[in-house]
C-alpha cells in the first residue's frame, strides 16, 4: 500500500501563520486541535478528526534527525507526507486485531507542522481551519474533563 518513497508537500492555509514559537495542542479521543494564533477574543486553529499524534522534538536545529527530512524540506509550516511510512506502521500494528482490514487505512493522510522548538504530526482522514472563541475552548476542555471517570 505504501511501497513508494515518501514525498513532502507544503500545505497552503487560508491565513499566514508564523509557525515559530508558540502553539498549543488539545487532543481528545476523537479530535485534535492545533492552536496557532490568537487575538483578544478568538483563536485560529487546525482541527483534525483524529487523536493519532506525535508532539515534541526534534526542534529546528536538530530537524535533520527526523527520518522524513531526506524526502523534502521541513522548515516552519504545515506539510503533507504522501506515501507516509507512519500510516503504514499504524496499519501493520493494527493487523493483530481479529477484524483488521488494510482498507481501514485507505484515505488516511499524514501531516507535519514544524515550529522552532517542536514538531506536531497527525494522521487523519480530514481536517479544517477553524476559529474558536476563548469561551469555546474553555467549554471544550470542560466537557472533556467531565468525561473523566475515576
Amino acid at each position: 500500500m505504501f511501497a513508494k518513497k515518501p514525498e513532502i508537500q507544503e500545505v497552503k492555509l487560508s491565513k499566514h501563520y508564523k509557525f515559530m514559537y508558540e502553539n498549543f495542542v488539545i487532543s481528545t479521543q476523537h479530535e485534535t486541535y492545533l492552536l496557532l494564533a490568537s487575538d483578544d477574543e478568538n483563536v485560529n486553529a487546525l482541527k483534525f478528526n483524529s487523536s493519532d499524534i506525535k508532539y515534541g522534538g526534534p526542534n529546528d536545529e536538530a530537524r535533520g534527525a527526523h527520518p522524513l527530512t531526506k524526502y523534502g524540506s521541513l522548515i516552519y509550516g504545515l506539510y503533507e507526507v504522501i506515501n507516509s511510512p507512519w500510516i503504514n506502521e499504524q496499519m501493520e500494528g493494527n493487523r493483530v486485531h481479529p477484524r483488521h482490514s488494510d482498507s481501514l487505512f485507505e484515505g488516511k493522510k499524514h501531516y507535519i507542522a514544524c515550529f522552532k522548538d517542536v514538531m506536531f504530526e497527525v494522521t487523519c482522514r480530514s481536517w479544517e481551519e477553524i476559529t474558536l472563541s476563548k469561551n469555546e475552548i474553555l467549554k471544550l476542555v470542560s466537557n472533556e474533563i467531565e468525561q473523566l471517570v475515576e
